[in-house]
């Protein structure tokens, strides 16, 4: 039976997302996103660290901390404070590592990049991928990617230093705050994995759940400080002699993005219960969503304000168009989840 108490963050969790809250904040996240449209490059890798935020949610025997509810709790706040420092690609990594059985607690120590691509690993542990995007790899110590082949998929953890790494350009993004340069892996010969594990291809989902919840839950914080934005701004801006938020449409805007946040976030919260797969799908698919959604109500309740350099709600714009799409497009997510519903079914 499902204890319903564990779907809302106890005394514990609340104090963590505080003090999350309090420290991001102090790191300056839309400060540095412009900065990094300017070719800045982010950083902040080291408060995450020292804060003990890159133990949270690993199980206690690998060296972690909390659970994965408290994961959820402080990467909402990341969100909602637009953090540059690479944590969401360092959790992504780290699930997947835990999922996997790969995981070591020395890998913890500095940013990790995170990617999936097509490629193959043989049985000595050397992959080749073509072609990969790494959330992260600008900086990294080590990559976890997720290669898929036809009828298996490998997690795999190896070092960007490696021989057969190779750097093949970077897309124009429009959140430069958060990289995702592409890489060739060992072209001709492969490159040496630090760790792998095989795993039938129909555990890929599995493996790919906590990621999920975590990317999910960066998005539900995304959209919470685009709210948080809108709500403080036509508190503030008057018009015909009134408060923007006295008009019963803006009201019932305001009041159906709250709706979709709570909604997404309550999702979320039974995906990092659950860990199922259908579950984490669901709620990576609606926090997708609700974070473009609510992102450019924001900038359209900003009104010519919204389309300016010094106004937020752009920052927040294109880090919900750049981190909903991460693990796939919500549409794919819905398709994905409806077959595994099938198959229980039957």
């Amino acid at each position: 039976m499902t204890d319903w108490q564990l779907l809302a963050p106890d005394e514990d969790s609340l104090a963590l997302a505080d003090t999350a809250r309090a420290q991001f904040r102090s790191l300056r996240g839309p400060a540095v996103m412009r900065a990094a449209l300017d070719g800045g490059e982010p950083g902040g890798w080291e408060t995450v660290a020292d804060g003990g935020y890159a133990d949270i949610g690993i199980p206690e025997e690998l060296g972690g901390i909390g659970r994965v509810i408290d994961l959820v709790v402080m990467l909402e706040e990341a969100g909602r404070a637009l953090l540059t420092a690479p944590l969401l690609a360092s959790a992504l990594a780290f699930r997947t590592q835990v999922a996997a059985g790969v995981h070591r607690e020395d890998f913890r120590r500095a940013p990790a990049g995170f990617g999936i691509a097509e490629g193959a690993v043989d049985g000595g542990g050397r992959c080749r991928v073509e072609r990969v995007h790494v959330l992260g790899g600008q900086g990294a110590a080590a990559f976890t990617l997720v290669v898929k082949g036809p009828e298996q998929v490998w997690v795999v953890v190896v070092d960007p230093g490696a021989e057969g790494v190779e750097a093949v350009g970077q897309e124009t993004l429009i959140d430069p705050s958060r990289p995702f340069p592409a890489f060739r892996l060992g072209h001709e010969t492969g490159v040496a994995a630090e760790e792998w594990r095989e795993l039938a291809l129909g555990d890929l989902e599995r493996v790919l759940a906590g990621a999920r919840v975590c990317v999910a839950a960066d998005l539900v914080g995304t959209a919470a400080g685009a709210l948080d934005g809108a709500v403080e701004h036509v508190l503030q801006r008057r018009q015909f002699g009134r408060a923007v938020g006295g008009f019963q449409a803006v009201k019932h805007q305001l009041a159906d993005a709250y709706t979709a946040v709570e909604r997404a976030r309550s999702l979320v919260y039974g995906a990092a219960l659950s860990l199922a797969a259908k579950d984490c799908l669901l709620a990576n698919a609606v926090a997708a969503e609700t974070a473009v959604r609510v992102t450019s109500l924001y900038t359209q309740l900003m009104g010519a304000m919204g389309v300016t350099f010094e106004a937020d709600c752009h920052l927040f714009l294109r880090r919900a168009h750049q981190t909903g799409g991460l693990l796939g497009e919500p549409d794919a997510l819905y398709l994905a989840a409806a077959r595994i519903e099938r198959r229980i079914s039957r």
